[in-house]
């Protein structure tokens, strides 16, 4: 059988060409003597992979693109084809990452690489990840890069699912309470007020601030109900826009615990984006260009790009960093430490993991700290409100019996 094959040599370089053979592991095993990488082996007669997959709906998650680059990373590595490795992973990955991986199968399948494939998907894959898989494909290093990348998706995951579960708690109890307040108010309170209207008994203080703020929530709770959802509304608006998203981010970074949170989670990512693109051959330059767009806040995003223009004018990173309030201290002397001796990226490797386990600390202590406030919290407001409904009763069942 006549079988049509596509090899990329170590510089980039797709050649095309047909063997003959009995089967297609007998052509891929003659194929693999050759230097390069096996793109394609398909029979002469047999259709192209169409790129035109079924409808999916649903977004490519993180840990999804976390598990893509460490099975390919695998696979690659055992000596399984590229296209193989793929075909195999569209079979055992998520509808909406399977629908991907099979327009980026046949983009390979036609003579492209792996990295232009997926640049044409920037919103599952970023520039971090492009990046690297393009300095992979050209050191020969695919499968290391790809091993690198996993890693720091993996971080990545498992930062963002420490900061959501110490938000739950705390999420949980505030909805708990305005539950509560609304119930209240609701259908507690206004029977009351008809009772105590009827008795013209002079009423304590905070039994009147209680009626009063029920009869306010009656009275205009559509209204509160349409501005929290005007200023739900607005915050996604804001967050569209860069200049505007910029300022809300400013303002994150300078709100107690999380602020601190979101400052230690970006030079977390900042460090480990880094340190992983150094490893992999990119040069510092271009590393910090590509990490500019991998932080998740905007203010560290153009601080990133201010240190990128600076260190193409001829100036080292660490005495950048020194002069920039939103990177500590630490970090700007350590990566002195590191370009002086030759280990800027194992630096880094450090950094992060320090960041990381700052973050992991806070969350762990954010949950300490709000439990008890929370339930102290809970507790005045239960208790105010008894006492606002007790008080009044009592006074006047002790005028009767009096």
């Amino acid at each position: 059988m006549l079988f049509i094959y596509k090899i990329a040599d170590q510089k980039g370089k797709v050649t095309t060409g047909q063997i003959e053979a009995s089967s297609n592991a007998e052509a891929r095993a003659r194929l693999a003597g050759q230097n390069g990488t096996i793109l394609n082996v398909v029979e002469a007669k047999q259709k192209a992979f169409s790129a035109k997959g079924d409808i999916t709906f649903g977004r490519v998650k993180l840990v999804d693109k976390m598990l893509f680059a460490k099975h390919l990373s695998v696979m690659i590595k055992a000596g399984m084809p590229l296209d193989e490795g793929l075909e195999t992973l569209m079979s055992q990955s998520s509808a909406p990452m399977s629908a991907k991986i099979k327009l980026i199968l046949a983009d390979v399948r036609q003579g492209n690489s792996l990295s232009s494939a997926l640049r044409k998907y920037p919103k599952v894959f970023d520039s971090m990840f492009v990046n690297m898989t393009m300095a992979g494909e050209a050191g020969g290093k695919l499968e290391q890069n790809l091993e690198i990348v996993a890693v720091q998706q993996a971080k990545n995951y498992t930062l963002r699912g420490k900061i959501k579960a110490a938000m739950m708690y705390p999420t949980v109890v505030f909805v708990a309470i305005l539950a509560l307040i609304g119930v209240i108010s609701a259908f507690v309170l206004p029977k009351l007020l008809g009772f105590f209207t009827t008795l013209h008994a002079t009423l304590p203080l905070s039994t009147r601030i209680l009626l009063a703020g029920s009869e306010f929530l009656i009275k205009y709770w559509l209204y509160i109900l349409v501005s929290i959802i005007v200023f739900v509304i607005a915050i996604r608006v804001m967050d569209k826009f860069a200049k505007t998203r910029l300022f809300l981010h400013g303002v994150i970074l300078k709100i107690p615990i999380f602020g601190k949170i979101s400052r230690n989670l970006n030079l977390a990512i900042f460090c480990r984006s880094l340190a992983s693109l150094l490893n992999s051959g990119v040069t510092i330059d271009q590393s910090l260009h590509i990490v500019a767009d991998t932080v998740t806040n905007d203010v560290y995003k153009q601080r990133i790009a201010v240190i990128y223009h600076q260190v193409l004018q001829g100036l080292a990173m660490s005495e950048i960093l020194a002069k920039d309030k939103h990177f500590p201290v630490l970090l700007s002397r350590m990566a002195r430490v590191g370009e002086r001796s030759a280990k800027l990226s194992e630096t880094l490797d450090y950094l992060a993991d320090f960041y990381e386990t700052e973050v992991d600390n806070v969350t762990k202590n954010l949950s300490t700290m709000l439990e008890p406030a929370l339930l102290v919290f809970i507790g005045l407001v239960v208790g105010f409100v008894a006492m606002s409904i007790i008080n009044p009763i009592y006074e006047l069942t002790s005028k009767v019996g009096g």
